[in-house]
């Protein structure tokens, strides 16, 4: 018995060796391919984060590699000037803004497009036309629309209707930051209604069904089934858009480069000037670290609302 027994603990550690050894190989060939991706990462993400994180604390300016360490003193001259409170105010106007009509009119169209008809397809593939051009691309076709003589789409068709008489400069200064948050809504939009409509058609049918045998219409079954049912998809969409909304640079600075007069100078296009134009590197990476801490307080916050609710 002793001697079976023996034999029976050795063949099991026998065939456990392969296994193991399979197992070590696949982890080393998975790590293999993961290395250009985790430097690609490390290079163009992690290092330009605590490279800023750093500069925030030195007195950092353009080709002085002379750097003294000042600690606190950045973050105090920039929490304390205008410039940088005045475009994080015009920045959280354009991030409600953006957010609000982004997150409505995805939702909208995520529950008219739920259906399986065959004009839907064709439909969804119209609507994510925009979210797949590039931003720049976008701010030229949009400054087409927005040119403010007779030659502009937008005053041209409004002119050939009887709308208006005259043209309007739709990138002035009344009227830029309407126009931008225009811009981004129609740019960002179509990402809301895809990841809704994912949602939405996770739901079963058989919820649905249920609620109308109990005389629940369309208006109840969205509050008290579709909405609960879709919260985690909704927590991740407005995490993302209100995130991707709030460090918007590339197409408002295409569109109207923070003008004009600064009336859409948000606190992107601000950092980039500090940093770049003026050459004030310390203070470019003070205001950039202060976004990033302001978008991880807004993710915090939404999360803590979903964790709320669900409890």
């Amino acid at each position: 018995m002793m001697e079976e027994r023996t034999y029976r603990q050795a063949n099991i550690q026998s065939s456990l060796k392969p296994e193991k050894w399979r197992w070590e190989k696949e982890w080393t060939i998975a790590l293999i391919f993961l290395l250009p991706v985790l430097a690609f990462i490390g290079v163009f993400a992690f290092y330009p984060t605590f490279y800023a994180v750093y500069l925030s604390f030195y007195n950092s300016k353009f080709l002085v590699f002379d750097r003294t360490f000042v600690g606190l003193k950045n973050y105090a001259e920039v929490l304390g000037s205008s410039v940088f409170w005045l475009p994080l105010w015009k920045t959280a106007v354009f991030t409600f803004w953006s957010v609000v009509f982004q997150f409505g009119l995805g939702l909208l169209l995520a529950l008219s497009l739920k259906k399986t008809f065959r004009i839907n397809g064709f439909l969804r593939s119209l609507i994510v036309i925009p979210w797949i051009l590039s931003p720049i691309v976008v701010a030229v076709i949009f400054q087409l629309f927005y040119i403010s003589d007779r030659t502009g789409l937008l005053n041209y068709m409004l002119m050939s209707v009887g709308v208006i008489s005259e043209p309007i400069p739709w990138l002035g200064v009344e009227n830029a930051m309407n126009m931008v948050i225009v811009a981004n809504v129609w740019f960002g939009m179509p990402f809301s209604m895809i990841m809704l409509l994912a949602g939405l058609q996770s739901i079963q049918n058989d919820v649905y069904e249920a609620s109308m045998i109990d005389g629940a219409n369309k208006l109840l079954q969205l509050w008290y089934i579709t909405l609960p049912l879709l919260k985690p998809t909704i927590l991740v969409t407005l995490v993302w858009i209100t995130t991707s909304t709030f460090n918007e640079f590339d197409l408002v600075y295409a569109l109207t480069a923070g003008g004009p007069l600064e009336s859409t100078n948000l606190l992107g296009i601000q950092m980039y000037n500090t940093a770049f134009k003026i050459g004030q590197f310390e203070k470019g990476s003070t205001i950039a670290v202060l976004m990033f801490l302001i978008n991880l307080f807004m993710s915090v916050v939404y999360y803590r609302m979903l964790r709320r609710k669900e409890g």
